[in-house]
């Protein structure tokens, strides 16, 4: 199975050109509107973009090319004068050139805002400071900006201080030397999320071993989706063979949704009602796969019943060495996120994958539970799209962020 992704400006647009060149047997898997970039971004629409996914003996279909010397010949027969074809092209051609000077005027005026809006938010910067200044930490300003910076990423106070630390040691030097400032926060943010991750990635495939993994966590923080991003991956990425276990018959077509995922790739899904059938629905399986992922129901950390639950479920397949993933929302308050695995933490060793960044603009909360845990964080994952919106979780895009330079998404 192959991907290949189509362009359009609209969404049907992009499925009929799916259609055409692969035919009625691709699927589609994603759908993505593409913002347009640059100083025109204003005045351009966006465009769609569909992934679809094609078997490798199905041979895509090539429209009908007219060549650009074939195009030009016709473009270059003479038109009558006075006739309907020559008063066309007139028309287009004055449009056109309206259309010209309509941009360049528009440009004209982007640029004059541009610079009233630096000019104002400068101002404005300068206005906030001297607002804040009887609340600032620090006297020196690059230090409170610094400060400022994290605090609106949601940094604990304990973390951002112990961070400045570094630069409080400069003295006077801050301002002299803003870059060496800027590097020393940055490399320190970049040292505490290092310590949670490998520089390997944790699941690949081993010959002639079948990996199990396990996702758990609480309600709606997406571990279904995350395990169709994931065994997408593996699938189309790594070829892997992958089969899948879902324990989630508590909610409400969980089983439905996941079965969905597995008919589009291709793969098995076995279904558990109690805890105990989970061991031998795997040894079952593990001769088959690669890579097994268990799917589990969603768990309040204030229900203790439900935890019982997993917990016979974890006890039934201790004779496995079976990977385990906390999923976090990013949505989550940090101080919900410590309950949570200090209760998960009381069944289990796993690693972290936090999900939804795509729906907050905060990302403090990586960078403090790193701090507090010091648990491994392998994946992020940045909105819907199967198999796209998935990532490995790289320290230094994420201090990046942290520090305004740039988004994680």
């Amino acid at each position: 199975m192959k991907l290949k992704r189509f362009e359009a400006k609209t969404e049907e647009e992009a499925i009929e050109k799916v259609k055409a060149e692969l035919g009625e047997a691709a699927l589609i898997l994603s759908v993505k509107k593409i913002l347009p970039t640059g100083i025109f971004r204003f005045f351009r629409r966006p465009k769609m973009e569909v992934t679809a996914a094609y078997d490798l003996e199905t041979t895509p279909t090539t429209p009908e090319v007219i060549t650009p010397a074939e195009d030009k010949v016709k473009a270059e027969e003479p038109a009558a004068p006075g006739s309907d074809l020559a008063l066309e092209r007139d028309k287009l051609l004055f449009d056109k050139m309206a259309k010209d000077k309509k941009i360049s005027e528009q440009q004209t005026r982007i640029e004059n805002l541009e610079k009233e809006l630096k000019s104002m938010t400068q101002k404005l910067s300068v206005a906030s400071f001297k607002h804040r200044k009887e609340e600032r930490l620090y006297d020196n300003r690059l230090m409170q900006i610094f400060y400022d910076t994290l605090a609106s990423q949601d940094v604990i106070p304990e973390i951002a201080t112990e961070i400045l630390n570094e630069i409080s040691k400069m003295g006077g030097e801050v301002d002299r030397n803003i870059n060496l400032a800027v590097e020393l926060v940055y490399n320190k943010i970049l040292t505490i999320l290092s310590k949670s991750t490998d520089n390997m990635p944790t699941i690949v495939k081993s010959p002639g071993k079948c990996r199990t993994i396990m996702l758990m966590g609480p309600t709606g923080v997406g571990k279904t989706t995350t395990i169709a991003k994931l065994s997408s991956n593996y699938i189309l990425q790594d070829h892997c063979s992958v089969g899948l276990i879902t324990a989630d018959t508590y909610r409400i077509a969980a089983v439905d949704q996941l079965k969905t995922y597995a008919d589009i790739l291709g793969i098995e899904v076995g279904v558990v009602y109690e805890p105990e059938e989970l061991s031998g629905k795997l040894d079952g399986m593990l001769s088959l796969n690669d890579i097994i992922i268990v799917d589990t129901a969603g768990r309040s950390h204030k229900n203790a019943e439900n935890f019982d639950e997993l917990r016979r479920m974890i006890s039934s397949v201790e004779h496995v060495n079976m990977e385990k993933y906390l999923v976090l929302s990013m949505t989550s308050k940090y101080e919900d996120m410590v309950d949570i695995i200090e209760k998960f933490s009381e069944m289990c060793e796993f690693r972290i994958i936090f999900t939804k960044l795509d729906e907050t603009s905060s990302y403090g909360s990586i960078l403090n539970i790193c701090y507090k845990t010091g648990i491994k964080v392998d994946y992020l994952t940045t909105g819907q799209n199967v198999p796209d919106d998935i990532e490995r979780m790289v320290p230094e895009k994420v201090a990046k962020a942290l520090l305004g330079m740039e988004g994680v998404i």
